[in-house]
């Protein structure tokens, strides 16, 4: 056997045991979940700051989208950093979710950030916020609510005021029918 046949022979065989190995390697990679960069697990005090600012100098737009993609990986993998996002995003954007929901899951996951001062400060700061925001949110409600009442009484009213006016005309003109009746007997009578 020459030299030449001999290593094909051993490139040959060689290849034929690597390729199983590449194509089991392959496939085990791809069936591997991949770790996916998720901006807002992260939930530092920088991270949450610069979050904001950045949401500050969107359009509302931007900020609704930014939120509503927000809420949707909240639903699928909840985290605490993802909460908090949520709460300095909702003082920005109403897309951001229910207020009172937000509140309650921020009031969940305070303690796990005990021992990070800057981050409680925040929390502390966006709460009351948010809280402020919802009880004049409520407060705006009932007042909305109030003038829509008074707004039928009103009309209501306004439209009472016209039949009394149709009634008196009407009564004036029996008036004018009857007193034209009695004159016209008086003038027959006379006669």
């Amino acid at each position: 056997m020459s030299l030449y046949l001999a290593m094909r022979l051993l490139l040959l065989s060689s290849l034929f045991f690597l390729l199983p190995g590449c194509a089991g390697y392959n496939s085990a990679y791809s069936n591997r979940p991949a770790d996916i960069y998720d901006p807002y697990a992260q939930s530092g005090i920088d991270e949450l700051l610069a979050f904001g600012a950045s949401m500050a100098n969107m359009p509302e737009s931007g900020r609704a989208d930014v939120c509503r993609s927000l809420l949707n990986t909240q639903k699928l993998s909840p985290s605490d950093g993802k909460q908090l996002h949520l709460m300095v995003g909702r003082l920005l954007s109403e897309a951001c979710g229910d207020i009172p929901r937000i509140l309650d899951g921020v009031q969940a996951v305070s303690p796990g950030y005990a021992s990070d001062e800057r981050v409680q400060r925040l929390i502390a700061i966006h709460t009351q916020t948010l809280t402020r925001m919802h009880n004049q949110s409520k407060k705006l409600n009932t007042a909305e609510q109030k003038q829509k009442k008074v707004k039928t009484v009103l009309e209501s009213k306004e439209t009472a005021e016209p039949k009394k006016d149709e009634n008196r005309l009407l009564r004036e003109k029996l008036d004018a029918i009857r007193s034209m009746e009695k004159q016209m007997d008086e003038s027959v009578e006379s006669n």
